[in-house]
C-alpha cells in the first residue's frame, strides 16, 4: 500500500514498474489529481502523468469520478492485489464531486 499525492509518481515511476513486473499486488492510491484550476490554483501537474502511468504493463490505473466509483475502484485493486497480485493506481481527485446518476460500485466493476 502507499499514498501520495498523484504528482509524485513521477519520482515513484520505477517502483511502480517493478511492482507491475514483480507482481507485487501494490495498491497506489494518490490523491489531487487534477489539470484545472484547484482551490488552491493552478496545479502543477502535467496532463501526460495518468496516461503515461497508463502505459505500464500489467498497471491498473483507474481515475473514478465520484464517492462510488472510488468505493468500486478500491474493491477492484484490493481484488487484484489479493487474488492476482497485481498493482493498482488509484488517481483520485480533490475536488468536491457530486454523484453521478448511474455510478455505482458493480457498475465500476464491469470497466
Amino acid at each position: 500500500y502507499c499514498a501520495t499525492f498523484t504528482i509524485f509518481s513521477d519520482y515513484m515511476r520505477n517502483a511502480i514498474r517493478l511492482s507491475a513486473l514483480a507482481k507485487a499486488g501494490t495498491i497506489f492510491v494518490t490523491t489531487h489529481d487534477s489539470i484545472a484550476v484547484g482551490e488552491d490554483g493552478p496545479t502543477h501537474q502535467p496532463i501526460e502523468t495518468i496516461p503515461s502511468l497508463r502505459m505500464i504493463p500489467d498497471l491498473k490505473v483507474v481515475r473514478p469520478a465520484d464517492a462510488n466509483e472510488t468505493s468500486g475502484a478500491y474493491a477492484i485493486a484490493v481484488e487484484r492485489s489479493k487474488l492476482h497480485s497485481m498493482p493498482t493506481f488509484l488517481a483520485c481527485t480533490r475536488q468536491a464531486l457530486p454523484n453521478l446518476p448511474n455510478s455505482s460500485i458493480e457498475n465500476t466493476k464491469k470497466g
